[in-house]
């Protein structure tokens, strides 16, 4: 029996959620072949078996796992298999009351894996239900089926009745969604979230487009962002142990890829001192290997911060969670026209967007948040600034 040991797919995270399994409980699985998919807090990494073995599952979908824990393990044969649940059966009835193992017809309980029972307890699964599988040995797959199907424990009948009867309004969130859900919730749970924004004027920007720059304001903001990276170095490190930082080296800049495929946020390396066109060419590729989902291997490693897009129309305030390992993270939102005042009281309508900060108040506070946006927005609002940036 070899385990099926999580790896760690990257250093800013400490597990990662389980959000399917491509082989059955019980089915043989060769080396190197995919047995199941998990979502870190960047992107979705496939498992793969490193020897032949038949699968016994330790973990359902949607479940939260730690890095080098055994989500499975591999027998040599599936004889080895039920011998090891026979075992734990045997461990588990050895010292119930004598004839607690046989149902009412004097026949014997089916044994149970440890994640069919806990499914089946979840769930008020009563033993006449699993005895009428017809099987020796129950699995999770097994448990599931008998859900999908509407059998539930007798005494909930009259409670369920009413939501059965409503049915066709329920919807089963789906396996990435539930993932996304479990992700969300621990930023929530660990993670004292604060925010602010701040308005930026677009007029200078827009001087620099009319110019036909190679460039968009999301390349901008990158730069404006990772040429900062020494007045505020807070915001482009690492949580450590025991209260420390861990400084970024260089200004690596996560953004948000979404195309419909799912949330990516690969990474622009070394930003402050790359050419502006050349984050323009990556930021396109990045979007292609959304849209196939052939990322390479490094294109998620070593964010600093974190760049969020919400510049869908009409979208004026966004505040994501932080990922854990981050400190914080930049919010670009859509451009919009606002009506402004000249100075001798003549209206007139100028480009803005919103620009903000979710951060970490363990570590950042307002008044470092309100300086590091306003830095940033003298920088896209300047002309010379947007000159020196780009060039």
């Amino acid at each position: 029996m070899r385990e099926l040991l999580l790896p760690k797919f990257n250093n800013n995270d400490e597990g990662c959620v389980l959000v399917d399994w491509a082989v059955e409980d019980g089915d043989e699985v060769f080396a190197d072949e995919v047995v199941a998919e998990v979502e870190t807090a960047k992107a979705l990494e496939e498992l793969v078996a490193d020897v032949d073995g038949v699968l016994h599952r330790l973990v359902e979908v949607g479940a939260q796992c730690e890095f080098g824990r055994p989500v499975g393990l591999l027998f040599d044969s599936h004889q080895e298999r039920d011998d090891y649940l026979a075992n734990l059966a045997s461990a588990d009835v050895g010292t119930a009351p004598e004839g607690e193992d046989e149902d009412h017809d004097g026949g014997p309980e089916p044994i149970l894996s440890d994640a069919a029972r806990t499914l089946a307890q979840d769930h008020g699964i009563r033993s006449e239900q699993l005895r009428s599988l017809g099987k020796r040995v129950v699995k999770a797959s097994d448990v599931q089926r008998l859900i999908d199907q509407g059998v539930m424990d007798q005494g909930a009948e009259s409670a369920a009745a009413g939501a059965a009867a409503d049915a066709a309004a329920v919807v089963r969130l789906s396996t990435r969604q539930r993932a996304v859900a479990a992700v969300v919730s621990e930023a929530h749970r660990t993670i004292p979230a604060a925010f602010a924004a701040i308005a930026v004027d677009l007029t200078a920007f827009r001087a620099t487009r009319g110019g036909g720059a190679p460039y968009g304001l999301v390349e901008l903001l990158v730069k404006a962002m990772a040429a900062r990276q020494a007045d505020f170095p807070l915001f482009f490190a690492t949580p450590g142990a025991d209260h420390t930082l861990v400084l970024a080296s260089d200004a690596n800049v996560g953004v948000t890829i979404d195309v419909g495929t799912g949330l990516f946020i690969p990474v622009l390396r070394d930003a402050a001192r790359r050419p502006i066109g050349d984050l323009a060419d990556d930021l396109m590729d990045f979007r292609v290997s959304a849209l196939r989902q052939n990322f390479r291997g490094d294109a998620f490693a070593d964010e600093a911060i974190t760049l969020s897009l919400h510049n869908d129309p009409d979208i004026i305030l966004a505040a994501p969670i932080v990922h854990p390992g981050r400190t914080c993270v930049v919010t670009l939102c859509a451009e919009r026209s606002e009506v402004s005042l000249a100075e001798d009281g003549t209206p007139f309508t100028r480009p803005v967007t919103t620009v903000a900060v979710t951060y970490d108040h363990r570590y950042l506070n307002g008044r470092d948040a309100v300086r590091f946006l306003t830095a940033v927005k003298q920088d896209l609002e300047s002309a010379d600034a947007i000159a020196r940036l780009a060039g």
